[in-house]
């Protein structure tokens, strides 16, 4: 019963580190779109969450996180010149997406993690 309950646990915390993965880009998407429609009232709300996600990130993932979050500061409060910061934001958006794709092979992981279970 320990071991089967030590594999559910394993199961789930996989899960939902993809989860809060997929989430994350989820809302780096939304700014990148809120960002290409100037929209700044929900850029400014998709960017206040990114500081939650930097402490469960490696190093190079968690750099660009935080410039996002600076870049994307100065676009929404229109300091210096907006287009030049719009494009560093967009520039920023896309190496992060790169950065954190996931692998097409979730669900191989997950038969492979419900496997232990059993």
């Amino acid at each position: 019963m320990g071991a089967r309950s030590a594999a559910d646990s394993v199961i789930w915390v996989a899960r939902g580190l993809r989860k809060g993965f997929s989430l994350l880009v989820a809302r780096v998407k939304g700014l990148r779109r809120a960002v290409r429609g100037d929209n700044f009232r929900m850029a400014q709300r998709l960017r206040l969450a990114l500081p939650l996600y930097v402490r469960h990130l490696e190093e190079p993932l968690r750099n660009d996180i935080t410039r996002l979050f600076e870049v994307s500061g100065l676009w929404v409060r229109n300091v210096g010149d907006r287009r030049q910061t719009k494009r560093r934001t967009l520039q920023l958006i896309r190496r992060i997406v790169s950065r954190i794709k996931l692998p097409q092979t979730v669900l191989v992981d997950d038969a492979r993690l419900s496997s232990l279970a059993s």
